[in-house]
Parts: C-alpha cells; sequence; structure tokens
C-alpha cells in the first residue's frame, strides 16, 4: 500500500448534473481500496433515513461495527481521487464506486466532546451532528475490483502503523482535503503547525491550519524537518473546521489523532512499522515553549505570563490579565499537568488602562520557583518582517499544555509588532518567539476587532516588541526599583494613534 492521499466523498443520491455545484466532505484513501472517513459524510441523508439514522445513534462506543446487508444500497458513495498530474487540459481526478462497510464511534473522541468540548459550539448542532463528530466511516471501492482484497482490519493496521504515536506541538502539519466538499478544490492544501494535542488519551489535534466546511474527514499530515526523510507522515482526520468558545470564533482546525483512535479500536498494543520522527529537534523546540510560559490567574480570568528572571521569580504579563488586583489575588500556574499547585504573585507594576503598552510586572518567591522552568531570552537583534514566529499562550483552558500558533512577522514598528499568528482569549501575555532563534521578540496583547465590535480578527495580532519591554526590565532588575517601571507608560502621541488605530480598534484578550 502507498502513502494515505486525499479523496472526496460524494453520496450517490447528490445530482451529477456538471451545472451544479455538489457538496459533500474529504476523506483518507488508505489503499486503492479502502477510504477512511468521518460521519459528516452521512450528514446529507442521516435525517431522511430512518435505518440509517437507527444505525449510527445505537453504535457502541469503542466497537468496530460491520453495515448490515440491508443498509448497503443507501451507503453507496462516488469517490474521486486526484492523481496529480499538472496537465490542465487533462482530468487528473478519477472516480471510483464504493460502499461504507464498517463503521465504528470512537469512545476517545466521544468522551472528549462530551466533556472538554461540553460547552463549545460547532456549525450544526441537532441531535444527529452531534452524533455523527465521534463517528468514522469505512468505505470500500469495488470499481474497480481489488487485484489484492484486504479486510478492514489490515487495512486499519496498516494506517496505524504509518501514524506517529507522539505529536510534539510547533511541528509543521499540512492538511488535504476538498473545501465545501466541491470537486474543483479536491486536493487543496493549507499548512500550519500542532498547536496542542488535548482530549482523552490525546485524541484531538489543534492546528491553525485552514480548513473549511467540507474538509471534514481530510488527512493531517506531519512534515518531518530531520532530513531524513521528505515524505509526509499521516496523523490525523479533520472533524471540525468551525467552532466557537465562549461566543468567540476559534481560528483553529480540529482534527482526530489517528493513532489512539485506531489504536483503540484495534486494541493493537505496539507496531513496529510507526516512522522515525526528528524526537530531540521536536523535543528540544517543545521544552522552549513550555518552560518559560506560565498560566495566570487573577480573580476569574486567566492570561499567559512570561518568565524573565529566574533568580528573582520575575514575570511579564498583561496589565489587563491583572486588572482586577489588588482586589483579587494573582496566582501563578508554573506546571500545566498539576493545576492546582499555584504559587502566589505579588503585582510590582502595571500601566494604567488604555494606555501604551499594557504591561504588567509580577514576582513570586524565587523559593517557591518550580526547578524545571526557564528563563526565556529576549531578543536585541532587529525583527525582519516576514520571520517566521509562533505565538504561545492559554487560550480556551487553563487546564491543558499551552497551545501554539505559527505565523510570520507582518509587521515590525519600533513600538508594535504585527503578526499572523493565531491570538485568542487567554493568549495575553504570551510571547512570540523566533523559530531561527527560540528568542522572544514581543509580548501578545490583543488581536484586531471591527470598530462596530462585530467582527474578530484573530490572526491579526499586535504585541510589545521585546526592545521596548528589555530597557525598563533591565534597569528594574539591575536596581530593585519598581519606579523605574513607569517608563513602560507612554505618552507619545504617535504610539497611541498606532495602539488605537482607525477603523479598527485592538480588542483586548
Amino acid at each position: 500500500m502507498g502513502p494515505p492521499s486525499s479523496a472526496l466523498v460524494l453520496h450517490s443520491s447528490i445530482d451529477k448534473d456538471p451545472s451544479t455545484s455538489p457538496q459533500g466532505c474529504s476523506g483518507i484513501s488508505i489503499s486503492t481500496d479502502w477510504i477512511l472517513t468521518h460521519g459528516a459524510a452521512l450528514g446529507p441523508i442521516i435525517d431522511k433515513s430512518p435505518a440509517i439514522s437507527s444505525f449510527v445513534m445505537n453504535m457502541v462506543p469503542g466497537e468496530l461495527t460491520t453495515v448490515p446487508k440491508e443498509l448497503t444500497s443507501e451507503l453507496k458513495f462516488r469517490i474521486y481521487r486526484d492523481l496529480g498530474t499538472d496537465d490542465l487540459r487533462s482530468s487528473s481526478i478519477k472516480e471510483h464506486h464504493g460502499e461504507i462497510v464498517a463503521a465504528w464511534r470512537c469512545s476517545l473522541l466521544k468522551k472528549t466532546f462530551d466533556e472538554f468540548f461540553k460547552t463549545w459550539n460547532f456549525p450544526k448542532s441537532s441531535e444527529f451532528d452531534r452524533s455523527l463528530r465521534s463517528v468514522f466511516l469505512l468505505i470500500r471501492i469495488y470499481d474497480p475490483e481489488p487485484i489484492v482484497e484486504t479486510s478492514v482490519e489490515q487495512a486499519l493496521s496498516c494506517l496505524l502503523d504509518q501514524a506517529p504515536r507522539n505529536l510534539i506541538r510547533g511541528s509543521s502539519v499540512e492538511i488535504e482535503s476538498t473545501p465545501f466538499g466541491n470537486p474543483v478544490f479536491i486536493g487543496s492544501i493549507a499548512r500550519g503547525v500542532i498547536s496542542n494535542v488535548v482530549g482523552d488519551g490525546g485524541c484531538v489535534i489543534m492546528t491553525d491550519a485552514y480548513a473549511f466546511p467540507g474538509g471534514e474527514g481530510g488527512p493531517v499530515y506531519v512534515i518531518p524537518s530531520n532530513g531524513y526523510s521528505k515524505r509526509r507522515v499521516i496523523s490525523g482526520m479533520v472533524i471540525a473546521p468551525l467552532s466557537w468558545c465562549r461566543g468567540e470564533w476559534v481560528d483553529y482546525t480540529f482534527a482526530a489523532n489517528l493513532a489512539p483512535c485506531v489504536l483503540n479500536i484495534l486494541r493493537k498494543r505496539n507496531s513496529p512499522c510507526s516512522p522515525i520522527i526528528d524526537r530531540e529537534y521536536y523535543e528540544d523546540t517543545d521544552v522552549v515553549l513550555d518552560k518559560g510560559v506560565v498560566l495566570v490567574r487573577c480573580g476569574i480570568n486567566w492570561g499567559t505570563g512570561i518568565l524573565v528572571h529566574k533568580n528573582t521569580g520575575t514575570f511579564l504579563t498583561c496589565s489587563h490579565v491583572v486588572a482586577e488586583a489588588p482586589e483579587r489575588e494573582i496566582s501563578i500556574v508554573m506546571r500545566p499537568d498539576k493545576p492546582n499547585l499555584r504559587v502566589q504573585a505579588r503585582l510590582v507594576y502595571r500601566t494604567p488602562e488604555n494606555q501604551p503598552y499594557d504591561v504588567a510586572v509580577l514576582r513570586v518567591n524565587p523559593q517557591h520557583m518550580d526547578p524545571s522552568v526557564r528563563s526565556i531570552r529576549l531578543s536585541h537583534a532587529p525583527i525582519l518582517k516576514g520571520e517566521p514566529v509562533v505565538s504561545v499562550g492559554f487560550p480556551f483552558s487553563s487546564s491543558i499544555r499551552p497551545t501554539v500558533s505559527g505565523g510570520v512577522v507582518s509587521k515590525s514598528m519600533n513600538c508594535a509588532l504585527l503578526t499572523t499568528c493565531c491570538a485568542q482569549s487567554g493568549t495575553s501575555g504570551g510571547p512570540i518567539v523566533s523559530r531561527a532563534t527560540g528568542d522572544m521578540l514581543g509580548m501578545v496583547v490583543c488581536n484586531v476587532l471591527s470598530s462596530d465590535g462585530t467582527v474578530l480578527y484573530p490572526r491579526m495580532s499586535l504585541a510589545v516588541p521585546a526592545a521596548t519591554l528589555s530597557g525598563p526590565l533591565r534597569e528594574y532588575l539591575r536596581t530593585d526599583n519598581p519606579d523605574v517601571l513607569r517608563d513602560f507608560t507612554c505618552n507619545d502621541a504617535v504610539v497611541h494613534k498606532i495602539w488605537n488605530f482607525h477603523p479598527f480598534l485592538p480588542a483586548k484578550l
């Protein structure tokens, strides 16, 4: 079997009139005769067929279920695969016919959606749509007949053999799917990074690579950078391109992590054929992203903090993160895996509201510092437009490891840094880190909200440059005099105009 690739899955009932735009969903071509796709493929028909809806609703989580013969006539699909030719004068799309022969409801995904995503909103929220989110479908292609027949278990085992067991935040990924389920867009790709791995058994991948409705079922690949292999490695399957958390549009794609999801259904303990991933490189990256970033709590709010000097227990965060102090206690969580181990922090200084640069300095007793944390190094080099960067913070949940978003420096100014990293609520106070050096280039303050307050732009994030932070901070660490931190408060009219620009106004996170 060759490496898995993407496919388009269309139910046979969808009109084949070329003048119309049929909408299906994506899939993973495991082999010449097997397609793995998401339960969303049943979306157009499940509420029209009592038999199919009953079959789906009665699935036992964690058990591979064979489709009854009396349902196969209703579960026929047309499969389209891109042959990858560059000749635009001839079609590179190959059509096949197949039918769903097996399915399973992943118990890991079900638990994660029932618990971790309980308060989230997804497009379409009917009982059927909710029930399909944790469902995998296996389609067998019967046109043409396979030369060597493989069973469901063999197909899934081969897929599992190729999926890496450990996914590390910050590693590059690629999504290949069919946006809006339209054949015109088959094989479209989007690239980003693994932002986080969450849920029961690490079953959900969060990535800042774009996916669109219709992309459900599309493959997510890890792109190794170790030099051993240029081949992308299958790692996930798109399950939710769009979502909202606390009323805020989430600009991340959620995918099923194939290794635990398939391993769970096959109950396969290990695989000798797992691909080699450059663990040393990714682990080093992971340490840089985690060890200097902490969770800051003040009342019911939380944000991100940056350890800038371990010996004195000095942290940076945003002023608006600790706006309720001193009425509310400030605490710092240094280990996301131990959220109840909080250390009380003292507010040394914070800039007044509606003033650049929205900076606060916190201190904790150095004796209470977790020995595993380490200071982040502030960059003193010029920040170049187009420089690859990542942001690190705690959006969505205060109980998981920091979430990473990749991007570039969109614009670099003396008083502000604009990046394309995805900034969501909870990211405030997190670092913008150079992918080349690991040094901190700035501190995230906000994303952008339209002047009428109706549109949020998560991919337009503003940060305070490291050069602006380092002067007052360095003087404070030298003198231990908090008065020198007043230099963070800027009265320059030009700086005020930049940080309160029109027609858009910064939206505090």
